[in-house]
């Protein structure tokens, strides 16, 4: 049975990644590697990972926790939203900076606090 919780949060935090992103994309800031700037020029292998995870997270829908699902739908969301900048602008839009931390965007965050509950869930 198709967990459709997963696919409305993914939705959600894509829809809210994209409009953030088109609001703030005169303050923005390329980034064509990953975390930290790291691995530039590594653009069509940091697609074909989102691509992996998206896959796995498509095909492993079938989960009966929230917690899980919620996880998986902000890592699902986060990833589709900087894949979609990897293929269209050849790099990620970061615009939010905080302080001494590198520039970054929503999706980042929602794989940052997916990928915890993720590690939380599957701790216990």
């Amino acid at each position: 049975m198709v967990n459709w919780k997963i696919f409305l949060i993914a939705l959600v935090v894509l829809v809210l990644d994209r409009i953030t992103k088109l609001i703030f994309i005169d303050d923005s800031v390329k980034n064509y590697g990953a975390a930290f700037s790291l691995f530039q020029g590594f653009n069509i292998f940091f697609i074909i990972v989102a691509a992996f995870v998206v896959g796995l997270i498509i095909y492993y829908n079938n989960v009966k926790s929230f917690n899980l699902a919620l996880g998986m739908g902000f890592v699902l969301g986060g990833a589709l939203g900087n894949m979609i900048d990897r293929i269209f602008y050849h790099g990620v839009i970061d615009f939010i900076r905080i302080w001494i931390f590198p520039v970054f965007n929503l999706a980042d965050v929602f794989n940052l606090v997916g990928g915890l509950i993720l590690i939380c869930y599957l701790w216990k």
